[in-house]
């Protein structure tokens, strides 16, 4: 099987393009990595789903991926290349096949990557379709983030009973008091399933304002009020996560 040399990675449990990627992300070295050239139904089957590789194919590819560290080679013990001479896409399994992580690649390397695909034949996979995966295409990275953010946020105050810090920001995010700490927490995390808004980013910004000492929100008297500027005012619609 080809192997493909010295190019870089940045495997999440999302697949983000390249122009997603963050200082921060843990970016992989990688000297050796498998290549698999498929056609382009069993590469959308791959991307599109779940899907669980069988016990030859991971002992096939076993500690195949290195990477360099600190001057030091390691491994990455499930990992490979896949592509159908159009697309490439970089993908880490687990112990049982599954697909856990992907990686898109840089255009200049892909690009390479893609001008070699004449050279090799067809490889046929076996795996099984376990589910439908289930993508946003329509928002960007920061978008997901922030919606994540604020479904976790949501779900520890609920759970927590944060009551008066949840009706303020029912009350921020849609203009009317509600007392009903159910309803609140449901309706607001219906409002994470529609498309990003404003009032998102405001929602986002607001209960990072809240863990902020000389901005913090006054939740243990129940008053319903900043003690400074507005949310807008005081950190700006944006916030990077």
């Amino acid at each position: 099987m080809p192997y493909i040399y010295d190019i870089v990675l940045n495997f999440n449990q999302e697949f983000y393009e390249f122009y997603e990627w963050k200082r921060d992300d843990l970016i992989y070295h990688i000297k050796k990595i498998n290549l698999f050239f498929v056609d382009s139904k069993v590469y959308n089957e791959i991307f599109d789903n779940i899907v669980v590789f069988n016990n030859d194919f991971l002992l096939s590819i076993f500690n195949k991926c290195e990477f360099c560290t600190n001057h030091r080679i390691c491994n990455i013990p499930y990992a490979f290349l896949l592509t159908d001479s159009y697309r490439v896409v970089a993908l880490m399994l687990n112990k049982n096949g599954r697909i856990i992580k992907y990686s898109s690649l840089m255009l200049d390397e892909e690009e390479e990557i893609l001008n070699l695909c004449h050279k090799y034949s067809l490889i046929k996979l076996d795996y099984r379709i376990v589910e439908l995966r289930i993508k946003n295409e329509f928002q960007t990275r920061e978008e997901k983030n922030i919606i994540k953010y604020i479904k976790r946020e949501l779900e520890k105050d609920y759970e927590k009973k944060n009551i008066n810090k949840l009706k303020y920001l029912y009350y921020e995010y849609f203009n009317k008091q509600n007392d009903n700490i159910d309803l609140i927490y449901q309706e607001l995390l219906a409002e994470l399933s529609k498309d990003i808004n404003i009032r998102h980013y405001n929602l986002c910004n607001l209960i990072k304002l809240s863990y902020s000492g000389k901005n913090a929100l006054n939740w243990q008297k129940g008053e319903f009020m900043l003690k400074y500027r507005t949310i807008t005012e005081e950190v700006g619609l944006c916030f990077m996560i």
